[in-house]
Order: C-alpha cells, then structure tokens, then sequence
C-alpha cells in the first residue's frame, strides 16, 4: 500500500533517527509568523516559537532576507579569518551588552556556550567545584549535563558525569551561602528558570547570588539561554535586579530561527583568553551572523521592552481567568516567559490542545508553559488564550469531584 507524504514522513524519521524525542504526531512543514501549518495545511498556533528560537516569528520576513543576501554571498568563514557578517554581528548586539561585558565569544548552541562559560570558570579561579540550582536545565551534552538537576537525564551516565557539582534550592539565599566553599569556582543560576517550570525567584535573590559569590572569590554566571533577547521584556533578565554576572550565555533566539550561541565576559574574566582556548569550525559563521545582526536591529527598532509588555499584559489578563479552576495551582508570568502549574497531569492538557491548533509545552510533569513569538499578534493571543481557558474549564468538568485539590 502507498504511503502518503504525511505517513512517510513518520515513518523515515521513525526508522532512521534514535528514540531520544517524545514525539507528538504533527508534521510541520511551514510557518509564518506565530502560526505553523502540517503537511495537510493544517493551521496551528504556535506559542512555543520552537521552544524559543523563533523569537520573531517564523520566516520572519527580515531575518530571511537577511540569510538569503548573505548565503548568496558567503555561507561560511573560518574564526581564523575576519568577516564583515560578524563584525555587524557584534557591532550591534553590543548596543544592547556593552554597557556588562566587553567581550564575547560566538559558538554553534546554548550547550556550547554554558561548556565554555565553565571552562572560563575553571580556569579563571583555579577551582573545582560548581554550585548549581535545584531545577536548573542547562544542556544535555556532557559538561551542561552534569549541572543540569533532573536526574532522568544522567540514567546510565552515572559513572562519568562531574560530580564536583552541588545543587542549592533555588531561591533560597541561606542554602546558596551555606554551599559555597573555597573551592567553588562559580555559582550558575538561570534567572528565571524555564525547563524547571518558569520558576521566578523572590526579588534580591539574584543580589544574593553576586555577593555571596564575590565574597568568596566565586564567578557569577547567569544562564540568560532562554530568559534573554527580551524574553522577559529588558534584553537580560538580570537587568531587572541590577546585577551583573561575571559571565553569561544566550543562544536560542538569538538568529531568529539559524542556529548560534553566545558566551560575554567582563573585563576581569576576559583575561582568561588565549589562543586556542575555545574555538570552533562554525562558530561566529556569516550566515548565523547576518540573521544574527537582523534580529538585534529589530529588537532595537520595532520589538521593544514595551511591546513584550503589551504582550505580557495581554497574556495575563486572559489567562487569570484560569484562577478560579481547582485544577490550577500558580500562574507564573515574566514576560513572555509564561508557566500554568496545574494540580494534574500537564501532557493529556497539552494533547488537547494540540487537537484544538494550539501549540504549547510542558515544563515538568504538571507544568504548561508558553513561549510565544515576542512580536504575536494581540489577536492570536487572544485566540490562543481562549482555546486554553475553554480547554481547562473542560477538562476540570470532566474529572468532576476526582478533580484534585491538594
């Protein structure tokens, strides 16, 4: 029997890809702005951005001809030779990081780029030990991996994971004080952390953080992979706390779509550079670079702090309508960093709404969250968050009295 292009689809990626995916049964072959469409045109609302890559939306006019000029020009360029891609490259995101850090190094991913932010640590301080978050999600390579909390992730890799790392309640500034030594060579947090269920830490934590690593001659790294490119309205997440780390990371959203990561320093860290220390084949490539530098004049000219607001607000105003339903625990909003702890399963929610043509996430087993394009239609939102509401209120009704309180 012949297959259709849909079926075929499932079944090479099925046959020939390793099971590491939990996948949902949707083929997506197209998007446009905040809105994606499967092989048979069927159209969903995407409020996941491809887990917060399309930051701007997908095929974002822009960024693609942006790509295309420059793939019509030159696709790659050693770090060994100058470009003038990656000198626009960094030019402009400065705008936005000079005022931190006066230098940086482009690599391929947010992996890479939290790797290297820990090689800087160690060979910074001299010292063996990270202290890392309950909850935190930081990779799945290696180095990454072993500072990532979820112990699912190590099974079998027990044996060869670093275990020079201690993990602090997050939020907690005793617990962080009382685990940090003199052997600590950094303490790394996400801002806000986002696998770990959109938690928000209580105001002065991320201070704590600075001065408890400073007194102890600790580095500060703050994983900005998803909290920054205005994720959470300014362009770092930390800014809202007026700290600045010693070392940062962005990756994700950063070229709208091409993947790159982005490691910045301060001045005192920078010294840690020499030839050879970190560097990679595709790392700072011109095509990256041009979406790259299309991204930031955008973020710099149309997708304001305000607009995430607007957006935000507009989120939240919806969304607290969801207040009044047992099976809500929390709604956590910064930004448009979104999460709905629920006090039922998140997954059969998330199927659900799948069906109805909304696209969300999970962020652990109870947590929905929502990482929409920071340019979404206020209409789209509106859709969205009436599908969401009409949903939950559904599925609340259909557990009936089983419907948990605790």
């Amino acid at each position: 029997m012949k297959m259709s292009n849909m079926e075929n689809i499932y079944y090479m990626e099925d046959r020939l890809l390793l099971k590491t995916y939990i996948k949902r049964r949707i083929a997506i072959v197209n998007g446009k702005g905040s809105e994606v469409y499967d092989e048979k045109g069927r159209r969903f609302i995407d409020l996941t951005s491809a887990y917060g890559v399309a930051l701007l939306g997908h095929s974002n006019p822009v960024i693609v001809e942006a790509i295309v000029n420059q793939l019509k020009k030159i696709s790659s360029c050693h770090g060994s030779f100058y470009n003038d891609a990656r000198a626009e490259f960094l030019n402009e995101i400065s705008y936005f990081t000079s005022r931190f850090f006066s230098k940086m190094l482009l690599v391929n991913s947010g992996a890479e780029s939290v790797d290297l932010a820990l090689k800087t640590a160690f060979k910074k301080t001299g010292r063996s030990k990270i202290i890392a978050a309950n909850r935190s999600f930081h990779g799945k390579t290696l180095a990454p991996l072993s500072i990532t909390w979820n112990p699912d992730y190590k099974k079998g890799l027990e044996h060869i994971i670093w275990n020079r790392v201690v993990f602090s309640e997050y939020g907690n500034e005793e617990d962080l004080k009382n685990k940090v030594d003199s052997d600590t060579a950094a303490i790394i947090l996400e801002p806000v952390q986002g696998e770990g269920g959109v938690r928000i830490p209580p105001e002065g934590y991320l201070k704590a953080a600075r001065e408890i690593a400073s007194d102890n001659g600790a580095l500060l790294i703050l994983d900005e992979i998803q909290s920054g490119m205005r994720r959470t309205g300014p362009f770092f997440a930390f800014e809202k706390e007026r700290v600045i780390p010693d070392v940062t990371m962005l990756a994700k959203g950063v070229a709208g779509g091409i993947p790159i990561g982005v490691t910045f320093f301060t001045e005192e860290v920078s010294t840690v550079e020499e030839a050879g220390f970190h560097t990679s084949t595709y790392g700072g490539n011109p095509l990256a670079c041009a979406a790259g530098a299309a991204t930031i004049k955008l973020l710099r000219e149309s997708v304001t702090e305000k607009e995430v607001e607007e957006r935000s607000r507009a989120f939240s105003k919806r969304l607290e309508e969801l207040k009044g339903l047992r099976i809500i625990r929390e709604l956590r909003i910064r930004g448009l960093m979104i999460g709905i702890e629920l006090r039922v399963r998140a997954k059969p929610i998330v199927d659900i709404l799948t069906e109805k043509g909304v696209l969300v996430l999970t962020a652990g087993p109870t947590v929905v969250r929502l990482l929409p394009a920071l340019n979404i239609p206020l209409s789209l939102v509106d859709e969205a968050c009436s599908i969401i509401i009409e949903v939950m209120r559904s599925y609340e009704s259909k557990l009936g009295s089983s419907a948990t309180t605790g």
